[in-house]
């Protein structure tokens, strides 16, 4: 297959070093993860690899070859700089509910504090380190129909709305929690100005959520500006609020394999089907199912394989 002059879907993300401890007694695993590999395994249940370009940046020790296993599964507009620190490894920690918490493991990251102390700030900057910037997007790849921001601490997902917003038609956005549980919804909607959908979960809005119903949230944020306003709940529905009303998308039980990137693949899956012209109900409905395919598998290498699942 030809590769395409432009991509239409752009996903701008991390790539990961991720040293999972199982939820049961066992042994520990290194892998590779990210939230831009798995927004792209969403994408591409939908939508043909060919049309998906993925920008993520690499440290110097990276030890995964991310390109080949890119190109592995079709994917011609890979974008990865690499930047001279060393590239961030987390600890992932399941429990038994599925609940998961992430700590970093290189020296000089792992003494972090309360959120917004000054302990934390050399995470927050190594997180920055390992997320992209709208420079580094390639310019053969612009403008373009579509784009997804992955989860971005600090100012990165605002300067990035600011760039782009007249190069790309549509762009959704996953917020990182280092910046949205710190904002009331007038400054939140201010902060992502640019942005068509807004696709957090209740994780990265819990404050929020202790002050609002989850459907009066989205829609408070919705005509606060944003178009769409997509709440991820877990295992309860899907919130979703556009053109002035909120829906609720059901959730299917499915036996949880692995529930790393169930929010990230979602959200790509959520581009794409906007992409191709689906509504925002549809759009989220298809989402939803992407990612039940997705924790029904484990790890990321097999989620970039799975097939799309039946309409």
């Amino acid at each position: 297959m030809p590769t395409r002059a432009k991509p239409e879907l752009i996903i701008v993300g991390q790539v990961t070093i991720d040293d999972v401890v199982p939820a049961t007694p066992g042994a520990w695993k290194r892998q590779i993860g990210g939230s831009s590999l798995y927004a792209l395994a969403g994408a591409r249940l939908w939508l043909d690899a060919s049309r998906i370009a993925l920008l993520a940046r690499v440290g110097r020790d990276y030890p995964f070859d991310v390109e080949r296993l890119l190109r592995g599964v079709g994917l011609h507009h890979i974008a990865l700089p690499s930047f001279p620190g060393e590239h961030l490894v987390e600890w992932l920690i399941y429990e038994a509910d599925g609940s998961r918490r992430s700590l970093p493991r290189n020296p000089g990251l792992l003494d972090v504090g309360a959120e917004g102390s000054s302990s934390l700030q050399p995470y927050l900057q190594r997180l920055l380190d390992i997320a992209p910037t709208a420079e580094q997007i390639p310019a053969t790849w612009l403008p373009a129909p579509a784009l997804h921001l992955c989860p971005q601490a600090g100012n990165r997902h605002r300067d990035s709305l600011s760039a782009l917003r007249n190069s790309v038609r549509w762009i959704s956005i996953d917020p990182s929690p280092h910046y949205s549980r710190s904002l009331d919804p007038v400054s939140l909607a201010q902060f992502l100005e640019g942005a068509t959908a807004f696709l957090p979960s209740v994780q990265e809005l819990r404050p929020l959520l202790h002050r609002y119903e989850p459907a009066a949230l989205a829609l408070e944020l919705h005509r606060l500006g944003i178009a769409e306003v997509v709440l991820k709940r877990g295992a309860d529905p899907i919130v979703l609020a556009h053109h002035d009303a909120v829906q609720s998308v059901p959730i299917t039980s499915i036996p949880i394999v692995d529930p790393t990137g169930a929010g990230d693949s979602f959200c790509g899956a959520y581009a794409a089907c906007r992409l191709l012209g689906h509504e925002p109900l549809e759009a989220a409905r298809r989402a939803a199912a992407s990612a039940a395919l997705i924790v029904g598998c484990s790890g990321v290498e097999s989620a970039l394989k799975l097939a799309a699942p039946t309409e």
